[in-house]
């Protein structure tokens, strides 16, 4: 069942088809609604609008390009598109870009939409676009008319109307609430108002063909509650909430005035999307691609913060002191992870699932649980790891030994951000989850160490950076635990802790091994030359491999909503919506490590000058490495899907025999070449690994995986058609 709104700017369509949606899903009845632009309320990142604005054009960009990429099973909406623009092409060519790909996009869905078993909600449907297209193309009667003959006929069709002073006020209001980005992408006021003639004369249009339309006046504020009573009985006659379809009434057209547009409910944020509940499939694939979006913005803003800290610390350092920094830097990173016990892998599968059961002891109990087994491993890590360097300080050099030691007592620090990052994205914050590690930390850190060159701190090494280090992850625990705090629903608040540890020991003594090999396995070239003592070839190694490591951050986007959604699909038994899911992860993670890894390839060397003269040695080790990287971005998050459908335990088993196939690869390339056989060994080994992970996913999950297998599964709606 389609149902769509239509009405001038400022006439309070989108705000209630919002309330609209949330009334039929409190009912029973499967709800999609399609806004015209995402919902954003995340302040914290919205200094300007310039993140939203970069996720309106990047988002746009990609489902355009995801479009025209399949253009058998989208023939018909990008048919209709193509018509409507040749009809009425906006004169403007910066609008004619804009609406150009809006309306493929939305033609496109609006066609899929008729073939829904549910209900599609539309707060800007079919008959807006041609009076937005109208708008901005200056069309004629006759050609409005023309355009308005072109559609496929929603169930249910809502005209919204206002007198033009209440719009002109409305919309003031609106554009002084924006930020500097937003009014950039809208159009003025005086060009909004110009289309109350289009849709009063659309109206009578429709009237005349004998539409049914529900007219809605949103004049008087005290009958909102009357208007969505209403719409509700036009859709239960229509539309059952097991999905039959009802006869419907008479045609004719129907009028209810007033209406408020000033109702705000509850509504999904990036912050809650996904938290406790199972959305219909269609929508979940939308939500994964915006979140995954948002996810992907913080990752590469976070990796720029990274990148321009790993700038600062190697110029500023030198490459035998950034050898020594990222020495010990892989095994505090190791270590912390070990503490940690595999618990953010537990609290991402199990929390969701006890929410959406309402489970909440146990929700609460696994979360005590995990911090206070990790902590207590991590403290212990800490004083032993101290001790320890403190003992071997007669046989390495100074800056190695305080190095060591500050590197070890940064590790509960870091155990706890994870933890927490991972409890925060169970409840439903993606964006609050990974944002504090990828700037708090980082951007502090560099803070620090600048703040020390200003302040002719001496010396400047490695001891100094990992300081900053140790100070900015306390910050970051602290950030995290203040978004637990407000993201932590009522219901674990008053829950009394229970407790099921040997189901999260089954999970989590895995995970720390998968979790930890995997460590291993990226960082093994790096501790392998430390050790040997040679901390100047480990930094252009490490070098290298973080520029590679850059890559990854695609699969960490999707997986920042993959995970939490494929534990509760998982649970639900639904197979072919894992699949679907599965494969447009896989589509996205290989499009932004390509996307990312093109420009890397092909200006390693003027980047790497940016370093410092010695660093140009790592070019080399740099792109073999993201060759690497590339092909193993084409299996998908394989990893997420293996530990959140309950294959854990083949999942540590695999990547256990990677890691050891790596660090044997990595001694022994490294005795015969040096760091570039580090590199090559590091490379073919990545690559084994997946492959051979997508071969077990093929065979004992029953999951087609890699990207010749999502490209299969996107095909199978054109072939249906």
């Amino acid at each position: 069942m389609i149902i769509e709104t239509f009405g001038p700017p400022g006439a309070g369509k989108t705000t209630f088809s919002r309330a609209l949606a949330q009334r039929l899903r409190d009912r029973g009845y499967e709800v999609d609604l399609v806004l015209t632009l995402p919902h954003l309320s995340n302040h914290l990142l919205n200094f300007g609008g310039f993140l939203p604005a970069l996720q309106r054009v990047t988002l746009a960009i990609f489902a355009t390009i995801a479009i025209l990429c399949r253009p058998i099973a989208n023939a018909r909406g990008l048919r209709l598109a193509k018509d409507l623009l040749r009809l009425m092409p906006p004169n403007n060519p910066v609008w004619r870009i804009r609406l150009s790909q809006y309306v493929v996009r939305f033609s496109c869905v609006w066609r899929d939409s008729h073939k829904s078993d549910r209900i599609v909600l539309f707060d800007q449907g079919f008959v807006q676009i041609v009076c937005t297209l109208a708008l901005f193309s200056r069309a004629d009667e006759k050609t409005i008319a023309r355009a308005i003959g072109m559609r496929t006929q929603s169930d249910l069709l809502i005209r919204f109307d206002a007198p033009k002073e209440l719009l002109e006020k409305r919309l003031h209001e609106r554009v002084h609430q924006k930020t500097y980005m937003e009014k950039w992408f809208e159009p003025d006021v005086a060009t909004f108002l110009k289309a109350k003639p289009i849709t009063d004369y659309v109206g009578s249009l429709l009237a005349a063909e004998h539409q049914r339309v529900i007219c809605i006046n949103s004049l008087d504020p005290g009958l909102m509650s009357r208007a969505l009573d209403r719409i509700e009985e036009e859709v239960s006659s229509k539309f059952r909430p097991n999905g039959a379809v009802s006869s419907s009434p008479d045609p004719g057209e129907e009028s209810f005035e007033p209406y408020a547009e000033k109702f705000t409910p509850p509504l999904p944020t990036p912050e809650t999307i996904g938290a406790f509940t199972a959305p219909a499939q269609p929508e979940l694939a939308r939500r994964m691609a915006s979140a995954s979006l948002w996810a992907f913005v913080i990752y590469v803003g976070g990796a720029g913060l990274t990148c321009v800290a790993q700038l600062v610390i190697a110029r500023t350092i030198g490459a035998t002191s950034y050898g020594i920094y990222s020495y010990v830097l892989a095994w505090t990173t190791l270590l912390s992870y070990i503490a940690g016990l595999g618990f953010n892998t537990v609290l991402l599968r199990y929390v969701p699932a006890y929410s959406a059961t309402g489970k909440w002891p146990l929700a609460r109990g696994v979360i005590q649980f995990a911090f206070g087994r990790s902590l207590l491993v991590g403290m212990l890590i800490a004083i032993c790891g101290v001790a320890t360097a403190l003992f071997l300080s007669e046989t390495l050099h100074r800056e190695l030994t305080i190095s060591l030691a500050v590197g070890m007592a940064t590790v509960p620090l870091v155990a706890l951000y994870v933890l927490g990052s991972a409890t925060v994205r169970a409840l439903g914050g993606v964006i609050s989850a990974i944002a504090p590690e990828r700037f708090v930390r980082d951007g502090l850190m560099v803070g620090l160490l600048l703040l020390a060159v200003a302040l002719n701190v001496t010396p400047i090494d490695a001891t100094t950076v990992l300081i900053a280090l140790m100070a900015s992850s306390a910050v970051t625990a602290a950030i995290v635990g203040l978004s637990m705090r407000k993201l932590w629903p009522p219901q674990l608040r008053s829950a009394v802790p229970a407790y099921a540890p040997r189901d999260w020991w089954h999970l989590a003594c895995p995970v720390m091994i998968l979790i930890g090999v995997e460590v291993l396995m990226s960082r093994a070239g790096v501790i392998i030359l430390g050790w040997t003592g040679d901390t100047h070839e480990a930094g252009i190694f490490a070098l290298g491999l973080n520029l590679a490591l850059f890559l990854v951050l695609p699969r960490m986007a999707v997986g920042t909503f993959f995970s939490p959604n494929v534990s509760k699909l998982h649970a639900h038994r639904n197979e072919a919506a894992l699949q679907s899911l599965f494969a447009r992860a896989t589509v996205l993670s290989l499009a932004g490590t390509v996307v990312l890894a093109l420009p890397l390839l092909l200006l390693t060397v003027p980047l790497l000058r940016f370093f410092g003269e010695e660093f140009v040695a790592t070019a080399p080790v740099a792109q073999i490495l993201v060759v690497g990287q590339i092909f193993a971005a084409a299996t998908g998050p394989q990893q997420n899907l293996l530990t959140m459908t309950g294959h854990e335990r083949a999942a540590a088993a695999i990547t256990a025999i990677g890691a050891v196939m790596n660090v044997v690869a990595c001694a022994i390339g490294i005795a015969f070449f040096g760091v570039m056989g580090a590199a090559v060994a590091t490379a073919v080994t990545n690559v084994a690994w997946n492959m051979a992970m997508a071969i077990y996913i093929y065979k004992r999950v029953n999951m087609t995986a890699g990207l010749l297998f999502a490209f299969v599964e996107f095909r199978r709606p054109a072939a249906a058609e």
